[in-house]
């Protein structure tokens, strides 16, 4: 019986083992994560570059522009772009997104914010790098 027990402990902890390893990946998913944490309605808007950009937020279209409504916190408050294995902390990932942003602005109740150019927006954007791995871009708005 004691053998039994050895066994089935044995093939628990490789099982667990394998499930955490398959989770604690090397590789995270690059993320872009937009919040709302005020009480009233938001809006962010992104004005793309002309051209063709590696990250692309939505389907291509017509627009250069990316109009994103959020509904107070509690509600429809968040939006999640993905955009695949990697983290932001590389030097050509955030230069590669830069380039394609031309204008973020960032619309509350109580304020409008506008960051517009290649250093602001690479400033705007460096300092809202998260995560353990540096893969999530996180733009709340208070």
């Amino acid at each position: 019986m004691k053998t039994d027990t050895n066994k089935f402990t044995t093939k628990r902890i490789f099982t667990l083992f394998f499930i955490a390893l398959t989770f604690a990946s090397c590789d995270p998913a690059q993320t872009l994560l937009i919040s709302n944490e005020t009480d009233a309605d938001a809006t962010v808007m992104v004005i793309f570059n002309k051209g063709n950009h590696y990250y692309k937020f939505v389907e291509p279209s017509a627009s250069d522009t990316l109009v994103i409504d959020l509904e107070p916190k509690g509600g429809d408050s968040k939006r999640i772009f993905q955009f695949g294995i990697g983290t932001w902390d590389i030097q050509s990932s955030i230069d590669s997104l830069i380039v394609a942003v031309d204008l973020i602005e960032i619309n509350t109740s109580k304020s409008k914010e506008i960051f517009r150019g290649k250093k602001q927006i690479k400033a705007f954007i460096e300092k809202r790098i998260k995560g353990r791995q540096k893969e999530l871009i996180e733009i709340k708005l208070n």
